[in-house]
């Protein structure tokens, strides 16, 4: 209270003295006033003002001049008040009045008419109820009239109840020699208390005085030697409607938890806590209270023992309890680049999805009103480097994200810390006023003020180790630790002076340790964690109680289906990408300078020449850093997307919602992003480069790559728990997909250990950079304008020119060896050895081309080969040569009747050279047809394995899923498809895999499996 205040209040208190007659008494109640609000050493100062006033309003000996300034009494009460009407809070203006009603009390005529005129001046400025006016003047009575005291804001605690009904609430004390007057004055969340006996009574260790009234206020218990203690909560269970409150009750019977290790985080715990109350959760670092909280909230299953709410299993009947329990971690839950409204309302749709967006905006500011953030609504919520709302502030939102749900059990994890103090008592108030609406609340705190631990209706004290030490009322703990220890002053646990509650104390008892000789600490405990347990348990035996039984459970909210949970997820992460400037700018901006620097860098020409496409060695490198830019923009456009939201979803697992519809967003969003990203360096690049009629397809290649990276970063962002080490991973990713692409290292000169002549490598197969960059490979060099229209026909040449310069040569080699060990009498085996080949090859090709009768193929089961047999051979082999001569020809004469087609005018010639120039590579065509491969077949397990111009074997029985590198089509059961379809087909099909990988969160159930094998 300032100094301002004090000074106007000495003369308000002098304005009341001087209308009665003043006594010592009266003088007496500005003196007890005054020790409320300052140190003893001022006291005098302010009394003396008083005086002072007092005198100038009695005008000294001058009856006559005493009358006329008792005339603007009146006047200047009114002026007075409303001056301090502004700065004093509502129980300050209770507790002046008080005074004020116990200075015209003081002398022992009754209250005259001025007196109570100047009264209910000052109630009527501080805005004081007319009943509650009445209630006052009949407390502050020397002697308070029980008629006068009936109403149901009164709590008469009597030796015995009266039989009689009252309207004031009645309870029973034993030990009582006087009745003990409670009035609720609720505007201001406290009591005044009157007690005229003559026992000793202490309220928060100071003692009352039986001709005042003393305040009780919120965490106040008051004691005597003869009568049991009687707490705050006890006195205000009286006065709140149980009708309106459903009953709640959280009970841990032998509750245990063990950390996989088999380190136990918590010992057996058995506690009971009702609705309406306000749990608080001590003990010092690494005690286990995050643990206790975990274990208590249902997220970390217990080792042994029952948690039940309301009678239900938390753990086996979830379902059953769905909604009820809400948690708020000690961390920030918030969207950072959204408003606080935006926060809040996008929350509310997720519990409300099926209230319309007009009834969940009224609920939301309703909320935001309660919890005095209308004026920060449109705020952007921020970070810790850029705030833009308080500490205070985001706390209250926090507490709101879970408060809109209306959970029954809240549990709270270190609300205050970070917070001034003001901030702090701020958010407790705002947890007890929770309570008081029937909610049961369990907060972890540490080093709380006096003032927040009387907030608190019961208290649970960790030790070192998990294990629980104390559970009980916040303002007997201290006395009980005091007592275990058995220190001298064991019972007092309020400072004398100031009536406080030094929470640390009680930590300091606890961790006391025993000294050597010398006086140095020995880092031995006198009173060990289990020694505290056990007095604990004992303790807990006797006070067992009884368990809620058939208690209604309900669920909180009206949980959107999973549509509109899809709906609201996307749109929340949409307009937080949307708000941050700095992502939008790096998003939108990073594929397209990619595309413009690879495009320049690539765009060679020969000096003094114009730019050909035709001419330029680098496509090949422009296809496969495409791809490789699209892994890249996935993965790190993904890296961070759930692992950032993991504390949201720890939150939001309360609710219960799907975690589909929370990935199909992600995904939903991200596949947008790669889209335009994709499109805008295909445009860009290709532009630049000169590849041209090929858009769509392009985009659609890197596309498709780019959602596979997508579904990648978000398996690495939602198995592992460190940004750092996401990105350190991305490099350990995107090198395999570089160096098994058969790009920089052809796929059959890989080592053989995990190479397959015959056949892409199994290692090739699982990188999606091989199927985009040969999709994209193919399809640009069978597609183009220039090529496509000779492409069946250089299809057939390269058939043909393989089998007869190449694949006859060696049959005829193998059958020219076989004649030569026939003449040297060799064995049947050793000779069907070196024909194998020639009947598997035979075979194939029988099948290939059914109309040519190949008569070798008769031999193969006649027994011992002969001489006849290899002129067979011979024969069947000069067939199929004289076949593919005539294949070869006829081919290259359609081909030069198309061209010669094509160029038959100058306009057509020109025509013919552009289109090659702008559409056919040179470099492309030698990486395809492996023009520059040594290497044109090799003898692999008796069959022949080419290497001959891939990109032209069109044979289905040769191009499985698995088989060489750009080769044009693919079959798939049975049937043949182009090489573009399938390979993005693939792509696809391993991103779908991905998908189920994410749902069922495979990367994180195998490093928690990794880490609990090695612990054993």
């Amino acid at each position: 209270m300032s100094e301002r205040i004090l000074r106007a209040l000495m003369q308000l208190f002098a304005i009341g003295a001087s209308l009665e007659r003043l006594t010592l008494q009266s003088r007496s109640v500005v003196e007890a006033f005054l020790r409320q609000q300052l140190s003893l050493q001022r006291i005098p100062e302010y009394l003396e003002l008083f005086d002072q006033h007092l005198l100038a309003l009695q005008g000294g000996e001058d009856l006559t001049k005493a009358r006329k300034k008792l005339a603007l009494s009146s006047v200047k009460a009114l002026r007075i008040c409303t001056e301090i009407n502004k700065e004093l809070n509502t129980s300050q203006k209770y507790i002046v009045f008080i005074r004020l009603v116990e200075f015209m009390h003081s002398s022992d005529s009754a209250i005259t008419e001025p007196e109570r005129e100047f009264l209910e001046t000052v109630a009527t400025v501080f805005n004081i109820e007319q009943n509650l006016q009445q209630l006052c003047l009949a407390l502050a009575q020397k002697n308070p009239d029980v008629s006068t005291l009936e109403d149901k804001s009164v709590l008469c605690v009597r030796k015995n109840a009266d039989s009689v009904t009252h309207q004031y609430h009645q309870l029973q004390h034993a030990d009582l020699d006087q009745t003990i007057w409670f009035l609720n004055i609720e505007p201001a969340g406290m009591f005044f208390l009157r007690y005229t006996g003559k026992d000793i009574l202490t309220v928060n260790g100071k003692p009352v005085d039986p001709e005042k009234v003393s305040v009780f206020t919120q965490g106040a218990v008051l004691r005597g030697q003869k009568i049991q203690a009687l707490y705050y909560s006890d006195v205000l269970n009286f006065f709140i409607d149980k009708k309106e409150i459903r009953p709640i009750q959280l009970r841990a019977e032998n509750l245990e938890f063990k950390f996989p290790n088999g380190k136990t985080g918590l010992h057996s715990l058995n506690i009971t806590s009702n609705s309406g109350e306000l749990v608080g959760i001590m003990g010092s670092s690494g005690a286990g209270k995050s643990t206790l909280l975990s274990v208590l909230n249902g997220t970390s299953p217990v080792s042994s023992g029952k948690l039940l709410l309301n009678g239900k299993d938390v753990y086996k009947e979830a379902g059953v309890l769905e909604g009820m329990i809400g948690n708020i971690p000690q961390d920030d839950l918030l969207i950072e680049e959204l408003s606080v409204y935006q926060n809040l309302f996008y929350n509310t749709k997720l519990v409300y999805g099926k209230d319309s967006d007009e009834e969940i905006r009224v609920r939301v500011m309703n909320m935001l009103d309660s919890l005095g953030l209308t004026e920060t609504a449109e705020l952007k919520v921020g970070n810790a480097l850029n705030k833009t709302i308080s500490g205070g502030q985001r706390k209250r939102l926090n507490i709101a994200l879970e408060l809109i749900r209306e959970p029954a059990v809240l549990f709270v994890d270190e609300p205050t810390s970070g917070l001034s103090s003001h901030d702090a008592e701020n958010v407790m108030d705002l947890l007890k006023q929770l309570t008081l609406s029937g909610k049961l609340v369990f907060v972890v705190i540490h080093q709380p003020s006096s003032d927040i631990f009387r907030m608190f209706d019961r208290l649970l004290i960790l030790d070192t180790g998990g294990y629980p030490i104390y559970y009980g009322n916040p303002s007997d703990s201290l006395l009980y630790f005091k007592r275990q220890a058995q220190f001298a002053d064991a019972d007092e646990s309020e400072c004398p002076a100031c009536g406080n509650i030094n929470s640390e104390q009680i930590f300091n008892i606890i961790d006391q340790e025993v000294v050597d000789e010398f006086g140095n600490r020995t880092g031995i405990r006198k009173i060990s964690p289990k020694e505290w347990y056990e007095w604990y348990k004992k303790k807990t035996e006797q006070e067992n109680k009884s368990a809620l039984e058939n208690a209604e459970t309900h669920a909180s909210g009206n949980k959107a289906n999973y549509f509109r949970q899809w709906r609201v997820f996307f749109t929340r992460d949409f307009l937080s990408k949307l708000s941050n400037k700095q992502y939008m700018a790096i998003t939108l901006l990073e594929a397209p300078l990619l595309a413009g620097i690879l495009g320049f860098i690539l765009r060679y020409t020969n000096p003094g020449e114009a730019y050909s496409f035709t001419d330029n060695p680098n496509l090949p490198a422009y296809l496969f850093i495409c791809v490789i830019v699209a892994l890249f923009l996935g993965m790190t456009a993904s890296a961070e997307e759930i692992i950032r939201d993991r504390k949201i979803l720890q939150r939001e697992k309360f609710l219960n919602l799907s975690r589909q519809s929370y990935l199909f967003s992600k995904i939903a969003l991200l596949f947008i992003v790669s889209a335009i990203q994709t499109l805008s360096f295909v445009l860009i690049g290709n532009l630049i480069f000169g590849v041209q009629d090929m858009l769509l397809q392009y985009w659609w290649v890197l596309f498709t790559t780019a959602c596979f990276a997508n579904l990648v970063g978000l398996n690495i962002s939602s198995g592992l728990d460190s940004v750092v080490t996401i990105y350190i991973l991305i490099p350990f990713l995107i090198i395999p997909q570089i160096l098994l692409s058969g790009v920089i290292v052809k796929f059959e000169k890989l080592n053989p250990i995990i190479s397959d002549p015959a056949e892409v490598p199994f290692v090739g197969n699982v990188m999606a950079s091989r199927w985009a960059f040969e999709a994209l490979s193919v399809y640009q060099f069978r597609e183009n304008k220039f090529e496509r229209d000779f492409f069946a026909l250089d299809a057939k040449m390269s058939e043909a020119t393989f089998k007869k310069d190449w694949w006859i040569p060696i049959l005829r080699e193998r059958t020219d060896k076989s004649e030569r060990l026939i003449g040297k009498g060799a064995s049947t085996d050793s000779l069907n050895t070196i024909l194998k080949l020639v009947y598997n090859e035979l075979t194939k090709e029988q099948k290939v081309n059914s109309r040519l009768k190949l008569l070798t193929l008769k031999t193969n089961d006649a027994g011992k080969p002969d001489m006849s047999t290899i002129q067979t051979m011979r024969k069947d082999l000069e067939n199929l040569k004289d076949f593919y001569i005539e294949q070869f020809n006829s081919s290259s004469e359609k081909k030069e009747a198309i061209i010669e087609k094509m160029t038959s005018s100058p306009d057509g010639q020109r025509e013919f050279r552009e289109r090659k120039r702008d559409y056919y590579n040179e470099s492309l065509d030698q990486i395809v047809r492996n023009s520059s491969g040594m290497e044109r077949l090799r003898v692999y397990k008796d069959e022949v394995i080419s290497y001959f111009e891939p990109v032209f074997r069109v044979n289905p029985s040769e191009n499985s899923l698995k088989g060489m590198f750009f080769t044009p089509t693919k079959s798939f059961f049975g049937k043949t498809y182009d090489t573009f379809t399938v390979n993005i087909a693939v792509i696809w099909a391993m991103t779908i895999l991905f998908y189920f990988a994410l749902v069922w969160d495979v990367l994180r159930k195998i490093l928690l499996f990794g880490s609990r094998w090695k612990k054993r």
